[in-house]
């Protein structure tokens, strides 16, 4: 053996074994020797031993103070230089989204610790004016990894309120593109027709034979295999290559169907550099965002609306075409409701031979039926909305019996002339703020009884119909 003196206590290191020896003396020499203190060799400060080597401390009470704080100072070093790498490139697309610039010779004096930031400052003979171009963030279905980003780059806890948390996520990304919300509410009908995960999305938009118009070839990369595209879903660089594809794809078959015949040839870079916010919102959907299982689209842009809906509602629904239907007999199933709807006979209004239905219980006796038209009926009709509550409430009445029926906009009114309607959410945090106030006021997540109508009735009832 080989021991000495070195900077704390006395040491003596073992001579090498394997692993299962070096685990038999740790707990050896720490059962016997209780006051001995046991390391890897190789994590002492003065280094010189190999990994396969165990070094054995013997340390007098003001030694062992200080080993103490040497270790916790350590730690919180590395935990720093951690957290620092992470939040800086944090920082970095922030700055980037927020149409700072960033040159060579800056992120050169930022690497050298010469300036705290590497983006270039504002330029303050412009009065403070981004001189880059705002670079999008785009997701897949990403609310909860800005979620994450806000709470270990932004602060660990989010405001209470719904409206705070969606200005903290705009001022740091005042750009963001979901593909998800592209695909299923901005896309042609081939687009919308499918599904929206992202790997059948990828699979869709790199065929050729469906892209005959709007050809899509991906960039090649180095490590992608004949079957890359299975093997490498739901890893974080592929999915990020899949999605960057995804929106480049999809954008393109919107720009070639909506703005060719005005713009020519315009290329996706000078659409979304050169095009107003409003254009890009209607034809792209910028800064709407998806969230799982949920009525709403999230719109980071909305402040105001109906009462209970500063966002819009998701997948073509519209807010006086969606009703609340309770008060029925809890024996009734989506197939009586539809039954009911879809008797339209060959007399009455064009608009009313293709309507769909979107069927969504809230509990046994009370659900939401949302509908939805064609692209190119002008929803926003008064006339075509009021075409379509008459058409819902007559054929429920005629087939329900005396049912109560009310418009969203109605309901959240009603809640709020009996001051019903939740001001703050039960829950504290940005989850509760979305998800309590709403279900409270629709009776969401209500217990529901085995014994009415039996589990068959139950299944029935979960069915959403798109």
């Amino acid at each position: 053996v080989d021991g000495g003196q070195v900077c704390e206590g006395t040491s003596l290191v073992l001579p090498p074994c394997n692993a299962f020896l070096r685990r038999c003396l740790y707990e050896t020499i720490e059962a016997e020797y209780p006051g001995l203190i046991l390391e890897r060799a190789d994590n002492h400060p003065n280094g010189g031993a190999a990994r396969n080597q165990i070094r054995v401390i013997r340390l007098s009470p003001a030694e062992k103070e200080s080993r103490q704080t040497r270790i916790r100072l350590d730690e919180w070093h590395k935990l720093l230089q951690d957290t620092l790498g992470f939040t800086t490139v944090f920082r970095a697309i922030s700055d980037a989204c927020n149409g700072k610039s960033f040159t060579k010779e800056r992120i050169e004096e930022f690497l050298e610790g010469r300036v705290r930031d590497p983006s270039v400052p504002d330029d303050a003979e412009n009065g403070g004016i981004m001189t880059g171009r705002q670079i999008p963030i785009v997701i897949h279905n990403g609310l909860m990894d800005l979620m994450f980003l806000m709470t270990h780059c932004h602060h660990p806890v989010l405001p209470d309120e719904f409206e705070d948390t969606k200005k903290v996520i705009r001022k740091y990304f005042p750009c963001i593109y979901d593909t998800k919300i592209l695909s299923s509410e901005y896309s042609d009908a081939v687009i919308q027709g499918g599904s929206s995960a992202l790997g059948e999305l990828y699979t869709v938009v790199c065929n050729d034979e469906l892209n005959l118009d709007v050809p899509f070839k991906p960039p090649p990369i180095a490590n992608q295999g004949a079957d890359g595209a299975t093997e490498q879903a739901h890893e974080a660089a592929w999915d990020a290559y899949m999605t960057g594809c995804v929106f480049s794809a999809l954008c393109r078959r919107v720009i070639a169907s909506k703005y060719r015949r005005v713009n020519g040839n315009v290329s996706l870079d000078s659409f979304l550099h050169n095009s107003r916010d409003d254009i890009l919102r209607y034809s792209l959907g910028l800064n709407k965002i998806y969230m799982h299982m949920s009525l709403y689209t999230i719109d980071l842009e909305s402040t105001s609306g109906p009462i209970g809906l500063h966002d819009p509602l998701t997948n073509g629904l519209s807010v006086e075409t969606t009703f609340l239907v309770s008060g029925f007999n809890c024996s009734v199933s989506t197939r009586d409701i539809l039954q009911s709807l879809m008797n339209v006979s060959r007399n009455e209004e064009e608009l009313l031979q293709h309507l769909k239905y979107e069927i969504i219980w809230l509990n046994d006796t009370s659900l939401l039926v949302g509908t939805k038209v064609e692209e190119e009926v002008a929803l926003e009709s008064l006339a075509n909305k009021n075409i379509i509550a008459s058409h819902v409430r007559n054929k429920l009445h005629a087939g329900l019996g005396s049912v109560k029926i009310l418009n969203l906009v109605e309901y959240f009114e009603d809640l709020k002339s009996r001051k019903e309607l939740p001001v703050k959410p039960v829950s504290s945090g940005f989850a509760g703020s979305i998800f309590s106030g709403v279900k409270r006021a629709l009776g969401l997540g209500e217990k529901r009884s085995s014994e009415e109508g039996g589990i068959e009735g139950q299944r029935r009832k979960r069915m959403r119909v798109g």
